[in-house]
């Protein structure tokens, strides 16, 4: 499974996990920290190409940001 982080504006969280769970099969959304809004998104093998192209609408829909140091 690839996995990555992103800072989502807690406003916008809801509105990241009901498209991808409308996108069934796509990927998961888990929250990591809700306090500073990073969520992790979960691709399973074979679909991360198609992963990456909803992540790069997200940013520029929402404003998400991949995060590097999650702990």
């Amino acid at each position: 499974m690839h996995t990555r982080f992103f800072k989502v504006d807690r406003q916008q969280h809801v509105y990241l996990t009901f498209l991808a769970e409308a996108h069934e099969g796509l990927c998961t959304v888990s929250t990591v920290d809700q306090q500073q809004g990073i969520v992790k998104i979960s691709a399973p093998p074979g679909r991360e190409q198609e992963v990456d192209q909803f992540i790069q609408a997200l940013q520029q829909e929402i404003g998400m940001c991949e995060v590097y140091d999650v702990v």
